[in-house]
């Protein structure tokens, strides 16, 4: 299954989960350790103890560092032992005494930590567009396939009417009008692509009030996912690794306009799971299955899976690091009909 690029920004947890307390998350293959350090900034650690390498998890933050709970050697937020209490009085930690550091910053509601090789970008993760229109619903959820089966699912035009009965629009409308022949757009973007129907005639800017749907993938995990309209909504996806073929869906679900934008992020958590994310989950998994028994042999592709197909390529020229040279060789838009 197609890996993920390593060298960029990944959400390490939502901010509002990350309390007094130590806090633990997986990001590709690594279990780290979250923890508000004494300027109430968080701070990201490989979750192990250098002692008898314990999880740091199980301990408490104290005095602005991660005490664990087996011996009580106490770190501080760039992962140096700054006390054992078994040590004499007046007897200094061992200098090698110390804990890998992951790069870690908070924005716009998430926790990120940088899991690449190389020095993390000068620059921030990329903002999340919108957050200062909306009020928000926000969860997080567990799924047993790769990542980047999530990406494909929510930049997928023809699923909805098959997958989601009785939550999806796209379902509502082939029950009422039956399957229709229809096109769709798509364009690269400096960090990515975005998908739109109806296409427009020769390029031309989409009319956001004549869209049916609008998906946008930036590398390396995230899809928005915009419904126009009066009752239109925008759903905010990352699609963190948490394994080779395991990811955790962060996920932003749009509840009610502001009157006016505000600065920061006004969201309500819920640990329950939509039943529209849910009906998703359960396809994804069960391929999970077969992609793990026999590789992606079996794979079949016709021009509706074209916006999928682009995502791949994305996603593979940046694992990479050539998606600068790849993206010159890409058609900058493509528009593809199919019926749904």
């Amino acid at each position: 299954m197609l890996q993920m690029p390593r060298s960029f920004w990944y959400i390490a947890a939502p901010a509002s989960r990350l309390g007094d307390g130590p806090l633990a998350c997986r990001v590709f293959d690594r279990d780290l350790v979250l923890f508000r350090a004494g300027d109430g900034a968080p701070r990201a650690l490989i979750d192990r103890c250098c002692h008898r390498g314990v999880k740091l998890s199980l301990g408490v933050v104290e005095n602005g560092g991660l005490r664990c709970g087996y011996h009580g050697w106490r770190y501080d937020g760039a992962g140096h032992c700054v006390h054992i209490p078994s040590l004499p009085a007046g007897a200094a930690p061992p200098p090698e005494a110390c804990v890998p550091a992951v790069p870690c910053i908070e924005r716009d509601s998430y926790v990120w930590v940088w899991m690449g090789e190389r020095e993390p970008e000068p620059s921030a993760p990329p903002p999340i567009p919108g957050l200062e229109r909306f009020v928000w619903q926000q969860g997080t959820i567990p799924m047993a396939c790769a990542a980047m089966l999530g990406i494909e699912n929510n930049l997928d035009w023809c699923h909805p009417a098959f997958a989601h009965p009785w939550t999806h629009g796209q379902f509502f409308r082939t029950e009422v009008a039956g399957f229709t022949e229809q096109a769709y757009e798509t364009r690269l973007t400096d960090t990515g692509m975005v998908l739109f129907g109806p296409a427009t005639a020769g390029g031309d800017d989409p009319v956001p009030s004549q869209c049916w749907f609008k998906g946008t993938f930036a590398l390396p995990d995230r899809v928005v996912v915009e419904i126009p309209g009066e009752r239109g909504m925008t759903i905010v996806f990352h699609f963190v690794p948490t394994g080779p073929n395991t990811c955790r869906q962060e996920w932003l679900l749009s509840l009610l306009p502001l009157a006016e934008p505000r600065d920061g992020i006004r969201a309500r958590w819920t640990d329950e799971e939509p039943k529209i994310f849910a009906q998703d989950r359960a396809l994804m998994e069960s391929a999970q299955l077969n992609y793990d028994r026999e590789g992606d042999a079996f794979e079949r592709n016709v021009a509706a899976d074209t916006s999928t197909m682009l995502a791949r390529r994305i996603v593979a020229a940046a694992a990479e690091d050539r998606w600068r040279s790849e993206r010159a060789t890409l058609p900058r838009r493509r528009v593809v009909t199919v019926r749904a």
